[in-house]
């Protein structure tokens, strides 16, 4: 038998919660001693008082807990617990991209007004077939275009796509519309010749040749990256008074399929744009 005292140590609960399980009738003393009034606890207990901070930490009230207690069998609250660390660590991932974010513009912050990145060239980029998959995002943000891009490249991996193509180049990512209305994510996988038959949505397309780009070539995670790049390739783009076009493609020089490799992939950003012309003399 444990007291109140040692029985909160080992159930990781303090013993004023004890005391409240007892009053309302949640978590009863094996024994009261009739004298001093002592609270007394089993080990057989310990089992009871684990689900019920199970059920409290799922989100449920007290009393809630306590209709459950009766009829819950251990593989529901087995079911219940691993259904929410499923919503944990989704929200855990969410949270750490938004770090990233925030660590992003703090540096994005931090060298305003200095001198724009100098690793920024010129390409021409050619005209080439693609295979496409589109998908909706309502706004123009990693939070946003993420969940798009991964629906998808599930579409990609489930209709075989890659079994049905020869490859010319790896994935990459354009945009239609206008966020807030109509924007449409495009991922696009360049193919050596038009494929012989497609699943839909899967598409076969031609891009046109872009006669001039500003590309930078960014690694790390997709959080860290965008949309700051933008931002280095419109100010390059700016102060030589070029006018950029659209929203450019981010190609995906190398991808990791490992989450804690993330810092190795590499991105290219290509943003078109056009200089002004020349006024006759």
């Amino acid at each position: 038998m444990f007291s109140i005292g040692e029985f909160a140590r080992l159930g990781t609960v303090s013993v004023r919660a004890l005391r409240h399980y007892d009053e309302i009738g949640l978590l009863r003393p094996a024994k009261v001693d009739p004298d001093t009034g002592y609270r007394g606890y089993s080990a057989e207990q310990l089992g009871q008082l684990n689900r019920i901070v199970a059920l409290k930490e799922l989100g449920l009230s007290l009393a809630q807990v306590r209709q459950l207690l009766g009829g819950i069998t251990l593989d529901e609250l087995r079911g219940m617990l691993m259904l929410r660390r499923a919503q944990l660590e989704q929200e855990l991932e969410a949270h750490k991209d938004q770090l990233l974010g925030v660590e992003a513009r703090l540096r994005y912050i931090e060298r305003e007004g200095a001198m724009p990145a100098d690793d920024i060239v010129v390409k021409k980029l050619p005209a080439m077939g693609v295979v496409v998959i589109a998908e909706p995002a309502p706004a123009f943000g990693t939070q946003d275009i993420i969940p798009a891009v991964n629906r998808a490249e599930e579409q990609f991996r489930q209709l075989g796509i890659r079994e049905l193509v020869k490859e010319a180049g790896p994935y990459f990512l354009y945009y239609e519309g206008e966020p807030g209305t109509d924007l449409m994510v495009h991922l696009a996988l360049p193919v050596a010749e038009p494929p012989a038959e497609l699943p839909p949505p899967a598409r076969y397309i031609v891009l046109p040749e872009i006669k001039e780009a500003a590309v930078a070539v960014r690694s790390g995670p997709a959080a860290n990256i965008f949309p700051f790049v933008y931002h280095d390739l419109a100010r390059w783009a700016d102060e030589r008074g070029y006018q950029t076009l659209g929203l450019g493609r981010q190609v995906w020089a190398h991808m990791v399929d490992d989450v804690s490799e993330v810092s190795q992939q590499v991105f290219e950003i290509q943003l078109p744009f056009t200089r002004p012309e020349a006024t006759p003399s």
